[in-house]
């Protein structure tokens, strides 16, 4: 359950406790973890490379909004809960062997995102996405509608990733693409849908080259020809069945179709509709706001050292003075400074090239990509609780595929240790 609240963001006030309902999940489950006695194969997480890396960025993160006078206990209470976010999921990775609990978690946050889209659709509210817990819950926050889309398109990618170089069948993956491609198309993401098709495409052509994965990636074409096909019927039934009006049908087409046909004439040279570009415009101008406030306002102390969490927005440096950077590597660079950058990212490269060095290209290692991709466009993605819990995942992986530790019970499901290792070489 925890896992999958991380993942889809679900989260409110309990009436009465000091702690809202994903701080009190955690704090139960990390009680239980505590109070354990059975043995976990492996290194334990504090004497990892990655929790070094972890630990020290957000140590370095809190002094640097301290001494910019922006720390508040908000702020200490965020990371304190990422860096149990980032144990948890390095600790059920060594103890059940696998990513198993992450991929079912996934799975769920993806249908309760696809949920909340339709949900929102019947009630007519359209992309003001009304939540179907906020129904029997105290409202927790907006939520923008591409963060739906964003979620459905992991879970796409990691079920993509795992299908292929897993060396088990997994033809329920098959069936869940479609339905998490569905909830892509439903929020109107355009940069998740664009991130998937890229990455699809890459995976796929990766894997028709592949002796092992060629008769797995042909089955893929035709999923992927009937993700198409079923989206087309299945927007045609939505609009049908819940009276959906067909102005909101037309802006669904607008973002998904002429939008992206403007910017890509506008890149190209062509002639464009110049109405058709809608966010492209501010977004891109936020994004060199952005670079501007780092080369041009910035000092040099602070383009090295960072002017700390949410001194982007706190300091009115945006868009208006209210919007983000939309930016994710700039707001970085801002916030947390060249050493921030290099700190963080040293960790990431160095997970990532592990488990390439090993022949294998796990599924968490699309999944960060993915998100790192759809980061350029966006703001905190790379450091949100969602990317930690696979960092923390991926961590875990690592010390599987390079110290192979493996229990009596593990040895039994290959899938769980990444012993597709040597078979799949992907």
């Amino acid at each position: 359950m925890f896992f999958a609240i991380v993942i889809a963001e679900v989260n409110f006030d309990v009436p009465g406790a000091p702690l809202n309902f994903r701080a009190l999940i955690s704090l139960i489950l990390f009680a239980r973890v505590l109070l354990d006695s059975s043995e976990v194969a492996g290194p334990s997480f504090l004497s990892t490379a990655y929790s070094k890396y972890i630990i020290g960025f957000v140590v370095y993160v809190l002094l640097i909004t301290y001494s910019n006078d922006l720390l508040t206990v908000d702020v200490v209470k965020e990371y304190g809960f990422a860096l149990l976010t980032t144990y948890l999921a390095y600790y059920y990775y060594m103890k059940e062997g696998g990513y198993k609990i992450f991929k079912t978690s996934i799975i769920i946050a993806g249908f309760i995102c696809l949920g909340d889209l339709v949900w929102s659709y019947m009630l007519g509210v359209g992309l003001a996405i009304e939540r179907i817990y906020y129904s029997f819950t105290p409202a927790w926050e907006y939520v923008n509608h591409n963060f739906f889309g964003y979620i459905c398109g992991i879970a796409f990618v990691f079920l993509l990733g795992d299908y292929l170089t897993q060396s088990d069948n997994n033809k329920w993956n098959l069936y869940l693409m479609p339905v998490m491609f569905f909830g892509v198309l439903l929020s109107t993401s355009r940069s998740s849908l664009l991130i998937l098709i890229i990455v699809s495409i890459v995976l796929i052509a990766r894997g028709l080259m592949s002796r092992e994965n060629s008769s797995k990636a042909y089955k893929l074409v035709i999923v992927s020809i009937s993700c198409l096909v079923i989206a087309v019927f299945m927007f045609q039934m939505l609009s049908s069945l819940f009276h959906i009006d067909s102005g909101f049908m037309e802006q669904i087409t607008s973002r998904l179709i002429d939008e992206p046909v403007a910017i890509f004439n506008r890149a190209m040279g062509n002639d464009f509709q110049a109405e058709s570009l809608d966010s492209a415009d501010w977004r891109a101008e936020a994004s060199q706001i952005a670079y501007d406030v780092f080369t041009k306002v910035l000092t040099t102390p602070e383009q090295i050292f960072g002017i700390g969490h949410d001194g982007f927005i706190k300091g009115g440096l945006g868009f208006m003075g209210i919007y983000a950077a939309h930016n994710g590597i700039l707001l970085m660079l801002i916030e947390f400074g060249v050493v921030g950058f290099l700190l963080y990212y040293m960790m990431l490269i160095s997970l990532l090239a592990k488990t390439m060095k090993s022949y294998y290209f796990s599924p968490l290692a699309i999944c960060l990509i993915f998100i790192f991709l759809f980061m350029i466009s966006h703001n905190r993605e790379m450091t949100s609780l969602l990317a930690l819990l696979i960092t923390g995942s991926l961590a875990g992986e690592v010390q599987y595929i390079i110290g192979d530790f493996e229990t009596e019970e593990n040895e039994e499901n290959d899938d769980a240790a990444a012993t597709s290792v040597a078979t799949n070489n992907f």
